[in-house]
């Protein structure tokens, strides 16, 4: 047994013969481990298993004293096989390790791909020029003297491609920008959905521009993302020089408020221009939202100046809001007030005809309604605020139907009412409603009556989303 023992080849394959199984197996679990966490670094591991372990263990058995008769080229073969295996994987985790695992920002992760191809590149040569040396003993001097000849002619040929193509580079490194951010260069305006060594893909809205990063580069642009304040849309508007300017300020910010792609954290601001011209600013959650808001804030303004009797762009004229139509409304709403035609006509010396545009909010939670707004044409959307913030609709108000019951017991309503689309109404003031009740107390049962039912739909609504109604809170829109 001690011949045995004290033979050289004794160890070297009792260490194969039972290491290589138990390696092979601890780096199994090690590979499972890895693929469940969804690392990148799992196929480094079966790729050691899978490669550079069997042939670690045949260079161990090949390499002892009398494995092999003479030099031979097959332990050549082998160990340069080994060479290859370990540049290999020695690359691929140091691309794991630096790049793969950069946080988010960092310099690893705004690292040019192309970069790190490149040095990949030039460590494989490199590594495979050592074990040529070392295994074969080559002369590698002239490959690295031909390297640096041929990259010198390279550099000279190419040199205005590839000095626009580095200067690109070298902006993708800085990282002014990143995937989402809206930037303006020149008469260009878009979202980046794409960067790559070459080129920057924008979506502006009507297409994709692809635009080369040296051009970038070699150019200015604005990075409309990256501003301390949100994007802001600006609009410039014109009305009568009878038009008071603060009531003119406070309509613009209110119209502006109620836009839905606003930002939150930003209040809009009007400033006066003179001459009766005003500049509204309307902070964004998105440069890409310009156009959706300030074609929805000037259609609205449209709307809200005549219902307010301002003067937009100096038009003095407003051939909806007649007589005649008026007292067409009042006759069709005269059921709901429980008057008779002729009644209802003798309303038109106090109530009022106003229009709304889609996404207008007729009504908001927490305000005492000065009137109650009955629908002539035109649907709205009632419902109450959430406790995170949200919104759930509780019914959807038609012809007939009234906006602001509220209004006769001087309560703040808890409801929001928006148009869903041009809404037409008769105002109804809430001193002529009191006039209303106390010759007609069947009115008054009838918006309790309203009311109360709004209030059960309201805790349906909400139960539905898990949430409940504060039961002092027992008045709607």
């Amino acid at each position: 047994m001690s011949d045995i023992t004290s033979q050289p080849w004794f160890w070297p394959a009792v260490i194969v013969s039972i290491g290589l199984p138990l390696m092979l197996i601890g780096l199994t679990e090690f590979a499972n481990a890895l693929q469940r966490r969804g690392s990148r670094a799992a196929p480094i591991v079966v790729m050691v298993r899978n490669y550079l372990v069997p042939v670690a263990g045949v260079l161990v058995l090949i390499s002892q004293p009398g494995a092999w008769e003479g030099s031979g080229t097959w332990p050549r073969v082998i160990w340069t096989i080994f060479g290859l295996l370990v540049i290999v994987v020695t690359i691929n985790a140091i691309n794991h390790l630096v790049f793969h695992r950069a946080e988010k920002g960092s310099w690893r992760d705004r690292f040019p791909t192309i970069f790190s191809d490149l040095i990949r590149f030039v460590l494989i040569i490199v590594g495979i020029a050592l074990v040529f040396y070392w295994v074969w003993d080559a002369d590698v001097a002239g490959v690295f003297a031909a390297l640096g000849i041929t990259s010198i002619v390279v550099g000279l040929a190419l040199q205005n491609a590839v000095g626009s193509i580095v200067s690109g580079l070298f902006l993708i490194f800085e990282a002014p920008f990143q995937i989402g951010d809206w930037i303006q260069t020149g008469g260009t305006r878009g979202q980046i959905i794409e960067v790559n060594w070459r080129a920057v893909h924008l979506d502006t809205g009507n297409g994709i521009v692809v635009m080369p990063t040296a051009e970038l580069a070699e150019g200015s642009f604005v990075n409309l993302s990256r501003a301390a304040d949100p994007y802001a849309a600006q609009k410039e508007l014109s009305f009568s020089t009878d038009d008071p300017p603060l009531r003119v300020r406070t309509m613009l910010v209110d119209i502006a408020r109620d836009i839905p792609l606003v930002a939150l954290d930003r209040e809009p601001s009007v400033s006066t221009a003179g001459g009766a011209k005003y500049r509204v600013s309307i902070p964004l959650q998105s440069p890409g939202d310009e156009g959706a808001v300030l074609d929805a804030f000037t259609t609205r303004l449209w709307y809200a100046a005549r219902r307010a009797g301002l003067h937009l762009d100096g038009d003095q004229t407003d051939e909806w809001n007649s007589t005649d139509r008026l007292l067409t409304g009042l006759r069709q709403i005269a059921p709901a007030l429980s008057l008779r035609p002729g009644e209802a006509e003798a309303l038109a010396t106090s109530a009022r005809l106003e229009r709304f545009a889609a996404g207008e909010v007729l009504l908001r939670p927490g305000a005492v309604p000065d009137s109650t707004r009955f629908i002539l044409a035109g649907r709205v959307m009632l419902g109450v605020p959430t406790d995170d913030a949200g919104f759930v609709e509780i019914t959807e108000l038609s012809r007939d139907d009234a906006v602001g019951l509220t209004a006769l017991t001087r309560s703040r309503t808890i409801s929001r009412a928006i148009a869903l689309t041009e809404v037409e109404v008769v105002s109804i003031p809430v001193g002529v409603l009191d006039d209303i009740v106390r010759s007609h107390p069947s009115l008054a049962r009838e918006v309790v009556r309203e009311n109360d039912n709004r209030v059960r739909l309201a805790r349906s609504a909400l139960a539905a989303v898990g949430e409940m109604l504060d039961p002092t809170r027992r008045v709607m829109g």
